[in-house]
């Protein structure tokens, strides 16, 4: 797999950051420096190699210039994590954090702890675009 440069800023980015303690570890945002890029990374792949009228159908961008950053707003990342919460859909438990990515400027995308990807994807208004297991 090739490493995208905007991978890389984000993965710089995220470690500029250093380790939180306190109140920063009850945040719903999750911020593990090499998951978080893993995660970066997938769903990057998923936004620039997937099929573009299917990520088109689904209201995701393709090849989005901006790229794919992590969030770190908590306010943003509860957000998600409610939104999630909230799917009737998910067969899951609820999820107390979250990986967030903002991807373009468009739409977010979010992975929980649990076993098993699945990038769920949401509009600006924390409303399900789609889930996608992404491409290895």
């Amino acid at each position: 797999m090739k490493c995208h440069w905007l991978v890389m800023i984000a993965c710089l980015q995220l470690m500029a950051g250093g380790h939180k303690t306190g109140a920063a570890q009850s945040s719903p945002c999750m911020g593990n420096a090499d998951t978080a890029a893993s995660h970066i990374a997938g769903v990057l792949q998923t936004v620039t190699s997937g099929d573009s009228t299917r990520l088109a159908l689904q209201g995701l961008p393709y090849r989005p210039p901006q790229g794919v950053v992590l969030v770190t707003d908590s306010v943003v990342c509860r957000s998600i994590v409610d939104a999630y919460n909230a799917l009737d859909s998910v067969p899951s438990t609820n999820i107390s954090r979250a990986y967030v990515m903002k991807v373009g400027t468009t739409a977010y995308a979010m992975v929980g702890d649990t076993p098993g990807v699945v990038y769920y994807f949401f509009d600006m208004a924390y409303r399900l675009l789609a889930g996608i297991v992404p491409l290895n």
